[in-house]
C-alpha cells in the first residue's frame, strides 16, 4: 500500500535517529550520492549567482533538512544573516543542533510540520530550499497547505527552490506522489506562486521520475544504468578509484544534462529539475 505522509514521517523519525547514534562526526552525516552532489551543488551555485538569490547575506529557510545535506551547503559556501532548518522528525532536529549549528552564522533547527495550518516561523525569508519535500506529500490538501504556507513565509522579493520531475503524467509510487507539470503549476498558482525557472540538475543520479511509462521500458534502461552506478560506488576501492569513478560518472552526468538542455526543453528533461517558485505578485 502506498504510504502516507505520517508514514513516511515515521520511517524518516527512525532513520534520523539511527543515523544520529552512529556518527562520530558532521561529515558522517553524509545521505546523498556523491555523484549527484557534484553535479547539483555547482548547478544550484549557478542558480543563486544568476537569480540573484540571497545566500549570502539573506534569511535562509532548509525546509525537510534531514540529515543536513543542503544546511551543510549553505554554511559551507555562503554566509547567510540566518538560516533555519525545520524537519517534521524530531530525530533530524536534535541531531542537527548537535553537529551542524555554525558559531559563525546563527542558525536555528526547529521540529516543525510544512503542512500545519498554524505553521509560525518568524519573519518571512528571502531564500527557502525544499529538497525532495512536495512529492513525499501524497494528500492532495496537505499539499496545497504546504505551498499556501510556503507563500506566506517567502518574502515579497525572495524565492523558493524545489527539486521537482515535473513528467507530463502523474505518477504514483510507495514514496512518491510525482505531479505533471501542470497539476504542480496549477497547485502553485492556486496558492499565489508562480514557476520562475526551471532547470535540470540530474541524470542518471537520481531516480528518472520525470520519464513517464513503466520501468519494463525506457524507465528500466535508466533503472539499470543507476543500478550499475551504485555498484560502482558501493565496491570496496581504494580513494583513487574511488575519486576517479566518481568524477567519470559525474562528467556522464553532465554531458547528458548538456545534450538535453540543447535538444529539450529544460521541463522536459528527464529526472530532476531545480524549480525556482516566486510570489505571483511580484514579476520582476
Amino acid at each position: 500500500m502506498p504510504m502516507t505522509q505520517r508514514d513516511i514521517r515515521e520511517y524518516y523519525e527512525g532513520c534520523w535517529k539511527q543515523k544520529a547514534e552512529q556518527a562520530g562526526g558532521r561529515e558522517q552525516l553524509e545521505y546523498s550520492s556523491p555523484v549527484e552532489d557534484a553535479v547539483i551543488y555547482p548547478a544550484y551555485e549557478r542558480l543563486i549567482a544568476d537569480l540573484d538569490l540571497r545566500a549570502q547575506g539573506g534569511r535562509v529557510l532548509d525546509v525537510g533538512c534531514g540529515s543536513g545535506r543542503w544546511v551543510r551547503f549553505f554554511l559551507d559556501r555562503y554566509r547567510p544573516a540566518f538560516l533555519m532548518g525545520v524537519d517534521y522528525a524530531q530525530a533530524s532536529v536534535d541531531m542537527l543542533t548537535r553537529w551542524c549549528a555554525d558559531g559563525d552564522v546563527p542558525t536555528e533547527f526547529r521540529q516543525a510540520d510544512i503542512t500545519a495550518p498554524s505553521l509560525d516561523l518568524g519573519e518571512p525569508f528571502d531564500l527557502i530550499n525544499v529538497a525532495n519535500v512536495l512529492f513525499h506529500i501524497p494528500e492532495q490538501d496537505l499539499f496545497l497547505q504546504a505551498l499556501r504556507n510556503l507563500a506566506r513565509l517567502v518574502g515579497p522579493h525572495g524565492r523558493i527552490v524545489t527539486t521537482e520531475y515535473l513528467p507530463r503524467a502523474t505518477m504514483r509510487t510507495d514514496w512518491m506522489l510525482v505531479r505533471s507539470r501542470y497539476e504542480f503549476e496549477a497547485a502553485a498558482a492556486q496558492a499565489g506562486l508562480r514557476i520562475a525557472e526551471v532547470r535540470p540538475s540530474a541524470f542518471f543520479s537520481n531516480d528518472p521520475m520525470g520519464i513517464d511509462g513503466p520501468d519494463p521500458f525506457v524507465r528500466g534502461h535508466f533503472q539499470r544504468v543507476r543500478a550499475g552506478m551504485r555498484q560502482i560506488l558501493e565496491a570496496r576501492l581504494d580513494d583513487t578509484t574511488r575519486l576517479f569513478f566518481t568524477n567519470f560518472l559525474a562528467d556522464v552526468e553532465r554531458a547528458c544534462l548538456a545534450f538535453c538542455n540543447e535538444h529539450v526543453s529544460p521541463t522536459d528533461a528527464p529526472s530532476q529539475k531545480l524549480v525556482v517558485l516566486a510570489p505571483a505578485c511580484h514579476c520582476s
